[in-house]
This record gives structure tokens, C-alpha cells and sequence, in this order.
């Protein structure tokens, strides 16, 4: 492949990277693949591939008007092996021909879940007090009870988390869990929690459909730790969130 074919191809894959990765930040899918901290910085990197797309672009014409002026004398110019360009096409191809969305019920067979916090840090267990019952999400509820020697204190009140269904063998037939995943850099890193729930009519949802569980607060004790269930009084089906993970 000729060395300015080769310059144009990096400008392409350079720019492409940068609208693709533009059009996940635009349409907030961005944080389905990252903590959204690292937002800034993405957006850095964003602009930076469009100004090496620019750059590359630019010395390209700059070659063609030396030529002209030169009398169609070419000079050798250093290009990247096309191979590895090649090999940055794949996740960029990846991307697009994939369809976004967040991680779900799929990835416990090989991530597993948690009903309990322990990889997670006591650090905010203050601001979890202070914060109405109601307002917790499930890494809330399961810090609360994965750091306090005293849970009972916890029973009884009032309870209202979103999450997916997933459907456990080892529970009940009138139960599920009400599922999260926490991340702490991107999506590869990410754990899955969950909360028992009880409800009578359980067997009507389906498997991966995000629900707000509204109910309270019961002290059970699953595979040997005592974890919070919700007793339900309502299960109600809603949208994916425009932020499906959790942060610790």
C-alpha cells in the first residue's frame, strides 16, 4: 500500500475514533463502558484524536502541493505499517457493528454476583445514614448491612431500589433479585450486586427487565451472611437508566 494511502488511512481510523467515541458521550452511552469520572478525560482524548486526524490530514495536502510546485517529483514519506492500522480497525469495527448496551444477567456466569459489599469501602457509611431509607440503592442497603454488626435496626423500613430482575435457583419461587452492577474504572472491572426481593406475583416478570421495587426492609440470612430482603408491595416495570451502573 502506497505511504500517502497508508497517511490517509490513519486519518480516517484517527477521526472515526473520535466520532465514534464523540457520539457515545453525546447520546450518555459513554458511561456504559467507564466510571463516570473519567468523563473529562475521555472528552481530552476525544479532541486530541480529532486534532491528530487534523494534523495528518493537513501534512497530506501539504505532500501534494510540494509535489505540484516540485513538478510531480515524490518524496518518500515515513508511514505506519498498514498492519497495526489494521489492527486498531478491529475494536473500532467492534463498536460500531455491536449494539450498546449495559452489561445485564449474562455476564454472572462468568463475573458472578454479590449479596453483600466486599469490595467496596466503609468510607461513605456516614452519608448512608444520613440519607432517607427510601432514597438508598442497593449498594447502599448491602454497605449498611455488610459494615453494622447491628442490623435489626434496618428492619422495617420503608425501601425503594431499581435495578434488573434476575432469577436465582436457589431462591423461592415468589422471589428474585433486584440486580446492579458496581464500577469502579469501566465495564470490565464491573461486579454485580443484588437484594433478595419477596412478591407474590414474581413469577409475571421477566429475566434482565429493570423494575423499581418499593417494599421493606427484612434481615435474611443467604449462603451464610446476613443480607437485607425487600418484602414487596409494589414491582413496577421502568426504563433502563440513563446511568445503569453504580459507583462506590
Amino acid at each position: 500500500m502506497p505511504p500517502r494511502m497508508i497517511r490517509s488511512f490513519q486519518g480516517l481510523l484517527l477521526l472515526g475514533l473520535s466520532v465514534f467515541f464523540a457520539s457515545k458521550a453525546v447520546n450518555g452511552q459513554l458511561t456504559w463502558y467507564i466510571n463516570a469520572r473519567f468523563v473529562p478525560l475521555t472528552v481530552f482524548g476525544i479532541v486530541f484524536l480529532a486534532v491528530l486526524a487534523q494534523t495528518v490530514f493537513t501534512e497530506i495536502r501539504r505532500s501534494r502541493r510540494r509535489e505540484q510546485e516540485e513538478g510531480g517529483h515524490e518524496h518518500h514519506e515515513h508511514a505506519p505499517a498498514s498492519g497495526n492500522l489494521w489492527i486498531m480497525l478491529i475494536p473500532l469495527a467492534i463498536g460500531i457493528l455491536i449494539p450498546p448496551r449495559p452489561l445485564d444477567s449474562s455476564a454472572f456466569t462468568s463475573k458472578g454476583f454479590n449479596t453483600s459489599a466486599p469490595l467496596v469501602s466503609s468510607d461513605s457509611s456516614a452519608r448512608i445514614f444520613e440519607t432517607e431509607s427510601e432514597e438508598r440503592n442497593i449498594l447502599d442497603w448491602l454497605k449498611l448491612f455488610n459494615f453494622e454488626e447491628d442490623v435489626t435496626r434496618f428492619v422495617g423500613q420503608s425501601a425503594s431500589v431499581v435495578g434488573f430482575v434476575y432469577f436465582d435457583e436457589q431462591l423461592e419461587a415468589n422471589q428474585f433479585y433486584v440486580s446492579r452492577f458496581v464500577v469502579s474504572c469501566c465495564a470490565a472491572d464491573g461486579f454485580a450486586i443484588a437484594m433478595p426481593v419477596q412478591w407474590d406475583d414474581s413469577v409475571t416478570l421477566e429475566q434482565d427487565s429493570w423494575v423499581r421495587v418499593k417494599g421493606t426492609i427484612e434481615a435474611v440470612t443467604l449462603n451464610g451472611s446476613r443480607v437485607p430482603m425487600i418484602l414487596a408491595e409494589s414491582v413496577q416495570s421502568v426504563p433502563v437508566p440513563e446511568q445503569p451502573y453504580l459507583f462506590p
